[in-house]
């Protein structure tokens, strides 16, 4: 059975301050063909405009796909 793409999201994750969990932000609707390398840029492009100490800790790929039976 081949599985369908349905949607791949992003969630920013970003270090907390004074030892307050860090925030998260989602961002829906990415294409479906943006690979990893183009993923780690736009997360440190986004890192290098986050204020310093809330700099960006990781970026976490939400892939959905759906299998007909």
């Amino acid at each position: 059975m081949e599985s369908i793409f349905e949607s791949k999201k992003l969630e920013l994750v970003y270090n907390g301050i004074d030892g307050e969990r860090g925030q998260r932000q989602a961002l829906n609707n990415v294409t479906p063909n943006a690979t990893n390398d183009d993923i780690a840029e736009f997360g440190q492009l986004m890192g290098s405009l986050a204020p310093s100490s809330e700099s960006i800790n990781s970026v976490v790929i939400v892939e959905k796909q759906r299998i007909d039976l």
